[in-house]
């Protein structure tokens, strides 16, 4: 399995409009941040996220086709991207399979009413959004998406707002945690030793809706996976500072990046 890292920065991407602090300025590619998404490919591609960014991010990538796309949440750097799919659904007798929390596919349906209408409207995209298996309050049962393994994982992003937010964990290999506040406990039991834990965390203070860079490394310490790496980076510190900081705890993600499994 190979893991691509299509954008690495947080909602506003990096560089931030008008910023003129240094890791915004900087010509080094690392410190150019796309909004999150990540590509998995094994048999196929399977996408993880849809956010603004969509297009030049698949068009950098060269992805020719997905047979299905996991949300981990409803926030418009994670979903908003999601019309750029239609030519993924070109001249195709199947849809697109995307699952989300219910939540979240409630959010989606709302928001592109066309997908819960199914008009087959030649300049809409044809996707089957399903609810992901399972349940919040019992947990999520494993299912097979193009010859992956994915185990939902249960979590909170803002837990004063109630909003919801999932994890995947890949094979029994690969966790994808983002946009989170707390984990579920009984889903931690996913968690531990796997060959590469990414984590979402675009600071180093207190956030109301994200774990801070401490917290990130803290669990990695914790879940001891092979190999740790952070995502979701905001443009407080450059790829070099991270890398000096977090002293092989854990590496920053960046744009591009390839993992391979």
């Amino acid at each position: 399995m190979k893991i691509t890292v299509l954008g690495s920065g947080t909602s506003t991407g990096v560089p931030i409009l008008s910023c003129p602090c240094e890791v915004c300025q900087s010509n080094e590619s690392v410190n150019k941040r796309l909004r999150a998404a990540i590509l998995l490919t094994g048999e196929k591609h399977v996408l993880i996220d849809t956010g603004p960014d969509l297009r030049a991010q698949m068009l950098r990538a060269n992805v020719g086709a997905l047979v299905g796309v996991l949300y981990t949440h409803y926030h418009f750097d994670h979903l908003d991207g999601l019309p750029d799919l239609r030519p993924f659904t070109f001249e195709k007798g199947a849809q697109l399979k995307c699952y989300a929390n219910i939540q979240t596919h409630e959010v989606i349906l709302s928001r592109y009413p066309y997908i819960r209408e199914n008009a087959g409207y030649s300049n809409a995209p044809q996707l089957k959004l399903e609810i992901l298996p399972g349940n919040e309050q019992d947990g999520y049962t494993a299912f097979t998406l193009a010859g992956l393994e994915i185990q939902p994982i249960r979590m909170v992003h803002i837990p004063k707002a109630g909003v919801l937010s999932t994890g995947f964990v890949v094979n029994r290999t690969f966790g994808y945690l983002t946009d989170f506040k707390e984990i579920h406990p009984h889903d931690e039991k996913y968690l531990f030793g796997l060959s590469v834990l990414y984590l979402g965390s675009p600071i180093d203070r207190p956030h109301f809706s994200h774990i801070q860079h401490s917290e990130a490394l803290a669990l990695i310490k914790k879940f001891k996976p092979k190999r740790g790496v952070i995502g979701h980076l905001s443009h407080q510190y450059s790829h070099s500072e991270l890398t000096a900081m977090w002293q092989g705890v854990a590496e920053p993600a960046f744009d591009g990046m390839e993992i391979l499994i």
